[in-house]
């Protein structure tokens, strides 16, 4: 392989060029001009150069001799358009090795370059390519032993230095020692800002990056490094963290700086140190390191700067990289003694069903003596359990925590979830924790709740049975002790017909309340009229309460209605509502029911009943609580009328709605039944 080097602006075009370029012989890099080459030639990074020209002139002498100032081994060709023969002389004087026609022909030029450059190869270590000159020093420059080793074997010393520690300060400190055998500087010293905060408990978050803390150094005294920082928002921080250039001590390209600045000479003058440069990680700049003179006096080339500038940029890759291992581990470690420290059960498992964590709560759940989280094994997890994870790592299916108990814990019962990690492929299989929370407590407590909700309402059922018994028992016993002596009275015989007929109609009011409230109802059966069952319902409430006076109005925009019903059960919970009408209504009582087709919130056609009576209507209060069972304002019922007409109608697929009135014309209740045309 030959390394060719094109000097030419991107408008020049050679016909030969094109050549190498395609060949696989060839390495070609082209550069625009001699200074922008001019580190690469330092580095002996290649076997030819060619210089291209569109005229000759003496600054292109002048080019040639700055070329041979450079390097005095690496092969010169000049090509361009025609040259006279006095052109063509003043280049060889000048330092040129070959002037080559445009008329040359592409086997020619291949054969020439490749003459040349094996006549400036020359015998190199086993690391990698030899150059004419150090990849550290300039010509002229006497080189230290370190510095023959090739760039190559450099990174390769430099690599093994960043595997030393995990921990940056350590890394860093070896790495400045080793810099220090290779370009042999007096002082290195390395300043980085501090670590971003990791995840901890306690531990207050104290991260500023505008702080530049030394991180490494050899040479300097450990009070200085102790005492000593440096800031981004003056000095050299500052600058170097804006431009991210190096900044060389009495260089003219820095010297504008340091007059407007006198706090960069003076941190330069306190370290020692004459050449600052960046420490990146290829994002930004996260900190600068320091170099003082060579220990041998020379100066230090560009092109030995250059390379610590990479060095820094992969220190700076490895810092970044050590600080993001810190925060996964302080991340790791907070997650772990979350759930380590909870009473709930913890387990975590992989993608591959291994057991990754498992807290002292899990295991003292499955087994006593409790084993130790690091032996506990999937394969030695219940069936139950085993199975629950599987699905959710596996197949990906949502489970929904559910109850267990434990063979060996017959009297403990736990509830379980279970909550996948889904991967940034959205692939299964899928890591996943299963928490496994204690609920005997819970569960003793509900159902002691329950017992207490059920006593509570048998005792309730029995008191409202109780004074609903007793209200029809005192007319009946009234007449009972009467009847030896008034059984002749015609009176007393028609108030006993009365009260029995009565209070005997009460009692099988107050049984099938309980009878439908209990009973499972069953679907429509019927299709009747609608205002056969208005009329039926309410004259049956009209003779239980015995107001012969009631009157019922139906007023209705649908002709001839027809519902599907269940009839027992529909006319007992219209008679309910008319009972609840009639009983607040005023003199003389009267219901007024108003029959509409209207689209429900399903979009199907239903009939709304709106019910009304004369009275008062409901009170915001009562209307909130009316259908609740045993809610009631009257002295006499059991509260269940309203609980068991809503009940009946929604097995209708209906809707009952109680309203307090707002506008005088508000209906007190509102029936939505679905429409039979």
């Amino acid at each position: 392989m030959i390394h060719l080097l094109i000097i030419a602006e991107d408008h020049v075009l050679i016909p030969p060029i094109a050549v190498p370029s395609a060949s696989v012989e060839f390495k070609s890099l082209r550069k625009p001009n001699l200074a922008t080459a001019r580190p690469l030639i330092e580095a002996g990074m290649f076997d030819v150069c060619l210089l291209a020209l569109e005229a000759f002139s003496g600054d292109v002498q002048w080019a040639i001799a700055e070329f041979r100032a450079v390097t005095a081994d690496c092969p010169l060709v000049i090509a361009g358009r025609q040259f006279s023969p006095e052109e063509e002389r003043a280049a060889y004087l000048a330092g040129a090795d070959l002037v080559l026609a445009p008329t040359c022909d592409q086997t020619t030029f291949l054969a020439v370059i490749q003459r040349l450059a094996s006549r400036s190869a020359k015998p190199a270590p086993a690391a990698g390519r030899s150059s004419s000159a150090s990849p550290f020093s300039p010509a002229g420059t006497s080189l230290a032993p370190a510095l023959t080793t090739s760039a190559l074997t450099v990174m390769r010393d430099f690599s093994q230095v960043f595997s030393y520690s995990l921990d940056y300060r350590q890394f860093t400190g070896h790495f400045v020692i080793k810099l220090r055998e290779i370009i042999g500087a007096a002082r290195i010293a390395i300043f980085l800002e501090p670590p971003p905060p990791t995840a901890s408990v306690g531990i207050p978050a104290t991260h500023d990056p505008q702080r530049l803390i030394c991180a490494g150094a050899v040479g300097l005294p450990t009070e200085l490094i102790e005492c000593f920082e440096l800031s981004r928002k003056s000095g050299l921080g500052q600058r170097v963290s804006q431009t991210g250039r190096i900044i060389r001590l009495g260089a003219d390209s820095t010297a504008p700086f340091l007059a407007d600045d006198p706090r960069l000479q003076r941190e330069f003058e306190i370290l020692g140190c004459e050449i600052a440069l960046p420490v990146n990680d290829r994002e930004r700049t996260i900190g600068l390191a320091l170099l003082g003179g060579r220990i041998t006096g020379t100066p230090f080339s560009d092109s030995e700067l250059l390379l610590v500038y990479h060095l820094m940029e992969e220190l700076g890759l490895a810092v970044k990289n050590s600080w993001l291992h810190h925060q996964l581990a302080g991340s790791h470690r907070l997650f772990s003694n979350v759930l380590g420290a909870m009473t709930s059960g913890a387990l975590v498992v992989g993608s591959d069903l291994t057991v990754l964590f498992a807290n002292q709560a899990f295991c003292r759940f499955l087994a006593e003596p409790a084993p130790a989280p690091a032996d506990l094994d999937f394969a030695e997890l219940p069936p139950v359990l085993a199975k629950s994870l599987h699905e959710v790592v596996e197949r990906g299916q949502t489970v929904a925590p559910f109850s267990y108990e434990h063979p060996g814990a017959p009297d403990r019962v736990f509830r379980v979830s279970l909550i996948p990690f889904p991967t940034d492929r959205t692939q299964l299989p899928q890591p996943a924790i299963m928490l496994l929370e204690d609920f005997t407590q819970v569960r003793a407590a509900q159902r002691a709740e329950i017992e207490a909700s059920n006593l509570k309402l048998i005792g309730l059922i029995a008191r409202r049975f109780a004074h609903e018994i007793r209200n029809s028992l005192v007319p009946l016993t009234t007449h009972q002790q009467l009847f030896d002596t008034d059984i002749d009275n015609p009176e007393f015989r028609d108030s006993l017909k009365h009260a029995l007929t009565r209070e005997t109609g009460r009692i099988q009011r107050f049984t099938e309340q309980m009878l439908f409230l209990a009973q499972t109802e069953s679907g429509p059966t019927d299709s009747l009229s609608l205002d056969d069952l208005l009329r039926k319902s309410f004259a049956r409430s009209r003779e239980f309460l015995g107001q012969e006076t009631a009157e019922l109005e139906i007023r209705s925009n649908v002709s001839h209605p027809f519902v599907r019903c269940h009839r027992p059960s529909l006319l007992h919970a219209l008679q309910e509502i008319f009972l609840n009408g009639l009983q607040s209504a005023g003199e003389p009582p009267k219901v007024t029911v108003t029959v509409a087709s209207e689209l429900g919130p399903d979009g199907r056609p239903e009939l709304a009943l709106r019910v009304r009576d004369n009275g008062p209507g409901f009170p915001s209060e009562v209307a909130a609580r009316a259908t609740d069972p045993f809610f009631t304002t009257r002295n006499t019922g059991v509260g269940l009328g309203l609980t068991v007409a809503k009940r009946v109608i929604e097995a209708h697929a209906g809707r009952l709605e109680v309203n307090a009135r707002i506008l005088p014309d508000d209906p007190d209740l509102v029936i939505h039944l679905p429409f039979q045309s």
